[in-house]
């Protein structure tokens, strides 16, 4: 009776699916059998992104009536969403120090923590259709305000914000659809992108019990970067600015 049972309940399984692919109705998993299947499905999430920077700023700062060298270094944690693949929010926290120096004197505060708020946005694109396109360029926008703090170290601590805006021309590459995808060693694709920035930078630095504010010498300047798509939601990034002194960051992400 049992084997009876479980052979009446295939058979009522396959006339199901023979039923469902007649009307055109197919599982979404239907091109890996071994996938597992939920009760409730979600199709087509909001891609949301994660991943780990780490970067130094490097800046001329006005600071007590004298020209000082700043260095701001960050580790952060990113976390964005799209919820429209033209728009993007993002934010970042971490840990962050400062450190400055004037003339031979330096001092370095100690590890604080911080964060960012931005945005960005694709305004315009032209390239080849989408479903044979190798290559596409866009212009976007970025902006974001961060406020980061280092802890007191020596007698020295710091905190600061900047308001970071961009412009950038981004080139994109595709190596998908050809030969070169199916090597597992191969990028996937690469973003070239660089364009005008401009970065408004403030903050306090106490040493000693003694507090000044500083701020940016030079707003204006160029950025740039290089991203590298290991696997098409899996890459690494570097970007490079500078205005009087040169910033980078560097990072690995991953988009669901």
């Amino acid at each position: 009776m049992l084997a009876a049972g479980i052979a009446v309940a295939l058979l009522a399984g396959a006339a199901a699916d023979t039923a469902r692919a007649q009307d055109g109705v197919h599982s979404r998993y239907e091109g890996d059998a071994t996938a597992p299947e939920a009760l409730w499905a979600w199709n087509d999430p909001v891609p949301w992104r994660v991943g780990v920077e780490a970067g130094r700023a490097g800046r001329t700062v006005k600071c007590g009536g004298a020209e000082c060298d700043w260095t701001g270094d960050s580790a952060e944690g990113v976390l964005s969403v799209a919820p429209w693949g033209w728009l993007e929010f993002y934010g970042r926290a971490g840990v962050h120090r400062g450190k400055m120096e004037r003339g031979a004197h330096s001092a370095k505060s100690g590890a604080g923590a911080g964060g960012a708020l931005g945005a960005k946005l694709n305004l315009w694109e032209i390239g080849p259709e989408r479903d044979t396109a190798a290559w596409r360029v866009t212009i976007g926008l970025q902006a974001e305000y961060a406020y980061r703090s280092g802890g007191e170290k020596d007698g020295a601590k710091a905190s600061w914000g900047e308001a970071f805006f961009f412009l950038p021309v981004d080139y994109h590459l595709s190596f998908l659809g050809t030969q070169r995808s199916a090597y597992a060693t191969e990028a996937h694709a690469l973003d070239l992108f660089a364009g005008p920035a401009c970065s408004l930078l403030d903050g306090d630095w106490t040493e000693n019990g003694a507090k000044s504010s500083f701020k940016q010498k030079q707003a204006a300047g160029v950025a740039g970067g290089l991203r590298i798509w290991l696997l098409e939601n899996l890459w690494i990034e570097g970007t490079l600015a500078w205005f009087d002194g040169m910033t980078y960051r560097a990072g690995l992400q991953y988009r669901f």
